[in-house]
């Protein structure tokens, strides 16, 4: 049976040096920085972990960014 299109994202996410996702989420991160503590985003990031979780694309649900201190 052929793989869905989350487990090729939850793939690339589990290793990102071997990926793609190094380099975009290196990316994401400087403009990240820049944008306020609270950021309200279209689409949520990791959408194999959004879906995990319960995430739908519906109308009245929101998704946001949110700074934490390290």
């Amino acid at each position: 049976m052929s793989k869905s299109f989350y487990s090729y994202v939850r793939d690339a996410w589990k290793d990102p040096k071997d990926s793609y996702v190094h380099e975009l989420r290196w990316e994401r991160l400087q403009d990240w920085r820049k944008e306020g503590s609270v950021t309200r985003v279209e689409r949520p990031t990791r959408i194999d972990r959004a879906r995990a979780l319960g995430y739908k694309a519906k109308q009245g649900i929101v998704v946001a960014r949110v700074k934490v201190r390290r």
